[in-house]
């Protein structure tokens, strides 16, 4: 019989009952490879794809399970959706997967449908059959047991509580975080306007986190957010919704490299590096640099195309002799004085670009300390152009400038 809940989930602490089927504190069987055999402990072919989810050895896995999911080491061929993989259980009984959609995971995973219900308190083996699947290039991919997994003793017939979501929006970036009182799969689907769009949060879990961009959705206007979430069994809740303001469309500049410690003098040599990413050029006029305690408006100089700007102090040498020079093509922003207040500090501070309406396009954080002797000539990068605002989006440590690379 399906088990019921005497109480529910307690916001931000996740403490609350939880169904027998849930794997919070999920067990896995140990499991060890050799290097040079064809199999591994657990008795797998060498080569076979991984069981991703339930994880291989788990247990307490609801007997109503939905979905199996697997990574491969490489595509497989569109031809095999329909072949049939088969779960099979301890007395020889079947249960057929029917091969699905591309699921998002470090890797390249599908989903497997299961074509029936598993029986409670039985051990289950994931099957591939001889030349059932395909890699992209003709490759058969190694038939064999994939990984194993126990049910629980009754069917999952809850859908997972959602607890503690919150939401906002900064730069552009979406930063949202949330529990759920079971293991569950996750989207955020935001509504702005006449239009939605949903933020997958891949892999399954109990405690989220995100910072991603924010998705092609209408710009300044009021939205709502909410949580859906979806256990192991199928079975789906949205959270209550919350309320954010999409930001205004800004351009897509963001700053990539900050030279607050050059060779040169620090009177005319520092920079802050702009990357347009934009299909278009874009003009900075009206747009304001700013560090702690003081900003310049940007001249009228238009950042081509996928191409890189350097705001500069009024005195900048382009040649100095000691730091490196610009590449060719990349728009010099001179502004009044120096860069902010009285040039960059030494010792990390934020660097914004704003656009004329005080809108943050894009920020540095200071997150990076460059006085240091060893440092001198050195410029603080960031990682990735597209990575949100975050620490983790720029080097530890300095690293030789390329101003306009």
């Amino acid at each position: 019989m399906p088990f019921s809940r005497a109480c529910c989930l307690v916001l931000l602490i996740g403490a609350g009952c939880s169904p027998n089927t849930d794997l919070a504190a999920e067990r896995h069987a140990p499991s060890t490879t050799t290097d040079g055999g064809r199999t591994s402990e657990a008795g797998l072919a060498v080569g076979l794809p991984e069981l991703v989810d339930p994880p291989g050895g788990a247990v307490q896995v609801p007997p109503n399970l939905a979905k199996v999911i697997l990574r491969f080491s490489e595509p497989l061929q569109t031809s095999d959706a329909s072949a049939s993989l088969q779960l099979r259980a301890s007395d020889n009984t079947e249960v057929a997967l029917a091969l699905g959609d591309v699921v998002p995971c470090s890797g390249t995973c599908y989903a497997a449908i299961l074509v029936g219900v598993l029986q409670p308190a039985t051990n289950y083996v994931v099957e591939i059959g001889a030349d059932a699947l395909h890699f992209e290039g003709g490759k058969p991919v190694p038939a064999g047991k994939v990984g194993s997994f126990a049910t629980a003793d009754a069917s999952d017939e809850y859908a997972p509580l959602i607890g503690g979501f919150a939401m906002t929006v900064v730069e552009g970036c979406v930063q949202a975080q949330f529990i759920t009182d079971e293991p569950a799969w996750a989207e955020i689907v935001i509504t702005g306007g006449d239009q939605v769009a949903s933020l997958d949060l891949g892999t399954i879990d109990t405690r989220f986190e995100l910072l991603a961009h924010l998705p092609d959705l209408p710009a300044d206007v009021d939205a709502q957010a909410v949580v859906r979430a979806t256990d192991r069994a199928g079975n789906s809740a949205d959270s209550p919704a919350v309320a954010l303001h999409l930001p205004p469309k800004v351009p897509r500049l963001v700053i990539t490299e900050v030279l607050a410690n050059p060779a040169g003098s620090e009177y005319t040599q520092e920079f802050v590096e702009l990357k347009n990413l934009e299909a278009e050029p874009v003009s900075l006029a009206g747009m304001l640099v700013e560090d702690k305690t003081g900003s310049d408006v940007l001249p009228d100089v238009a950042v081509p195309a996928g191409g890189f700007a350097l705001v500069v102090a009024a005195t900048f040498v382009a040649d100095d002799g000691k730091d490196p020079v610009p590449r060719d093509g990349t728009a010099i922003v001179p502004v009044s004085g120096r860069i902010g207040a009285d040039g960059l500090s030494n010792a990390g501070e934020p660097v914004r670009l704003v656009s004329g309406d005080g809108v943050v396009v894009s920020q540095y954080g200071g997150w990076v300390d460059v006085s240091a002797t060893a440092w001198n000539g050195m410029s603080v990068h960031r990682v990735s152009v597209d990575a949100c605002d975050q620490p983790s989006a720029w080097t530890s440590t300095p690293e030789m400038p390329t101003p306009g690379w």
